[in-house]
């Protein structure tokens, strides 16, 4: 797996969150840094996520976790040539952050995933598939899991790393 971009939840995903732990595993990956991981603003979060496409020579897997995939789908919109894929980690609800305004109600134009709780306080499971469905990406429920991140158990979460590699393998077969 080669151009991976992680972009970070809230508070930069932590220091025991899989972000952070697959990060260590792979230096050579790319990583969303913010002025501050503490206000949700759309634009703002997706400045530095376009920044690393413009800079990018081939297009990056965007692997993103909670308000993160919110600002990634919102970079998608504007950059969709430099993304190979979105892979979409327990997604924030954008109305309960208040930033519904800012995201496409629509398809997105890049291929992607979503993989999701159905006991996630960040978005319900009603809310997941109604923008799984707008967003026309596929999503993997994966049980009650809560909000898939430290505070949850996930920690290296290994079965989270084999989705991404299962994921990358699809795209490369469909390429």
């Amino acid at each position: 797996m080669n151009n991976i971009l992680l972009v970070p939840g809230l508070y930069d995903s932590g220091p025991q969150h899989w972000q952070t732990l697959w990060h260590q595993q792979h230096p050579d990956w790319l990583r969303i840094q913010q002025a501050d991981w503490t206000t949700p603003d759309l634009h703002r979060w997706a400045a530095p996520v376009l920044a690393a496409l413009q800079d990018s020579q081939e297009p990056l897997t965007i692997v993103a976790h909670s308000f993160g995939c919110l600002a990634s789908l919102y970079a998608a919109t504007q950059l969709p040539e430099k993304i190979n894929s979105l892979f979409l980690v327990a997604p924030a609800d954008p109305e309960l952050l208040g930033v519904q305004e800012g995201l496409i109600y629509h398809p997105t134009s890049v291929p992607g995933r979503i993989i999701a709780s159905s006991n996630d306080p960040w978005m319900s499971l009603d809310r997941i598939c109604l923008w799984s469905q707008r967003w026309s990406l596929p999503l993997s429920l994966l049980g009650p899991l809560r909000h898939i991140n430290a505070e949850s158990g996930h920690g290296e979460w290994p079965e989270g790393l084999e989705l991404l590699c299962w994921h990358c393998q699809q795209l490369a077969k469909a390429a």
